[in-house]
């Protein structure tokens, strides 16, 4: 089925994929892509693997019924209650449309001004499972930080 968030002709953007030839469609720049090897970004499992998205009833906005991955928005950082707290501040302080990166070092300093600053980009595209999807930020993090774990330490003894 593949749902197709927009495709203006240039730029095309799919919010699910049931099927591995919808993952890069050749017609156009496509915005936060899909996995180009089918797999769940957070479990690992390939497409062929998963069960599909039952439809409606789904713990999820639409229906996603038949489809295999679904783009999600998540946070790539923990949650920082200080780093929300500083951003709700900045927002206030700060006139829209200019740089908040200043007030931030001027405030906290530059290592924690930079840290606070840069916690709002902390907002990435993941490609989840049905399995996965439904995941909370506890299940999701520990999981990731896993895969980065694993992956720094196969890194450091030469392993692929």
């Amino acid at each position: 089925m593949t749902q197709v968030i927009f495709n203006n002709g240039v730029a095309m953007s799919l919010g699910a994929v049931s099927r591995m030839e919808n993952l890069r469609p050749k017609c156009c720049i496509l915005v936060n892509a899909p996995p180009a090897d089918g797999r769940c970004y957070v479990c690992g499992r390939h497409m062929s693997e998963l069960k599909p998205f039952g439809g409606p009833g789904d713990p999820l906005v639409g229906d996603f019924t038949g489809e295999l991955l679904v783009k999600r928005w998540r946070w790539v950082i923990p949650y920082d209650d200080e780093a929300e707290r500083a951003w709700d501040e900045a927002k206030k302080e700060v006139p829209e449309g200019e740089d908040k990166r200043s007030w931030f070092l001027s405030k906290y300093g530059e290592e924690r001004g930079e840290e606070f600053y840069h916690y709002s980009q902390g907002v990435d595209t993941t490609w989840e499972c049905r399995d996965c999807i439904v995941m909370d930020y506890d299940e999701y993090f520990k999981i990731i930080a896993e895969q980065c774990r694993a992956l720094m330490e196969n890194e450091s003894t030469g392993n692929p």
